[in-house]
């Protein structure tokens, strides 16, 4: 089964990022850079309007064709995307926007490169700032969530995931080569999958995947239900709420 839903969402035609975004939020405004050192395509990060009010929206992108996937490091995120993230939440902040994150990734660049350019302390400082946020903050899982990369772009109010996606602290793969285990029977050992965490009070709603038209609609409803539920909390109740929901999540990474 778990090697059923890796091969789901890895594939080429999976929802993409950038099409959530294309239904979502048609009016899309790139951000562009991290006014450091250079613009990371791997992670798209802009603003537009969804049911009337603008939020800030950060999307992975895994690439679907082999030009993609190389251009996109096949999802792995740059320290250069980190800092332009972090430079869109400081925005958001601002301009009292909601923030959503959309996640597929296998983790974060883990390049010599991205180390000397800082990637450790990009990635933490993006956490920092998503959990001082004083507005709402969205995560939702599109496909599979590793590390703490995905930790920088999920520590929210929210977690949503869909039915076949994945957060773990490392791909199946690496935990099959630690645990010695086959990658089948990984998710009996740690609760990976979006209906293990459901029950932990970890992620709090698992979406339907069966076609990219379903997947959008259900992200929408849920959205719209959750930016109205939140939108009554003080900000220091969304840092509150935030933290708590962090301190579980680390169990996992």
């Amino acid at each position: 089964m778990m090697q059923d839903a890796l091969k789901k969402i890895r594939g080429a035609h999976w929802l993409s990022s950038d099409a959530v975004i294309q239904q979502l939020w048609p009016d899309f405004f790139r951000l562009k850079g991290d006014r450091l050192v250079a613009d990371d395509p791997a992670l798209t990060v802009g603003f537009g309007q969804f049911e009337g009010q603008t939020c800030l929206v950060a999307g992975v992108n895994r690439g679907q064709t082999l030009t993609e996937r190389q251009t996109y490091r096949g999802g792995a995120v740059a320290p250069t995307g980190y800092r332009k993230f972090s430079r869109g939440l400081k925005l958001a902040m601002k301009r009292h926007w909601p923030v959503i994150t959309l996640i597929n990734m296998p983790g974060a660049d883990a390049s010599l490169a991205a180390e000397k350019q800082g990637q450790s302390q990009a990635i933490a400082a993006a956490i920092q700032l998503m959990g001082q946020l004083t507005v709402p903050n969205i995560a939702v899982f599109l496909g599979e969530g590793e590390s703490g990369g995905a930790l920088a772009l999920a520590n929210s109010n929210r977690v949503f995931m869909y039915q076949h996606s994945l957060f773990s602290v490392a791909s199946p793969e690496a935990m099959q080569a630690i645990l010695k285990r086959p990658v089948g029977e990984v998710d009996q050992l740690l609760p990976i999958t979006a209906q293990a965490l459901q029950q932990q009070g970890l992620v709090d709603a698992v979406l339907p995947d069966t076609d990219a038209n379903t997947m959008v609609a259900a992200l929408k409803t849920q959205l719209q239900t959750a930016l109205m539920q939140l939108a009554d909390q003080t900000p220091l109740q969304l840092q509150q709420q935030r933290l708590t929901k962090f301190q579980q999540l680390q169990t996992l990474v």
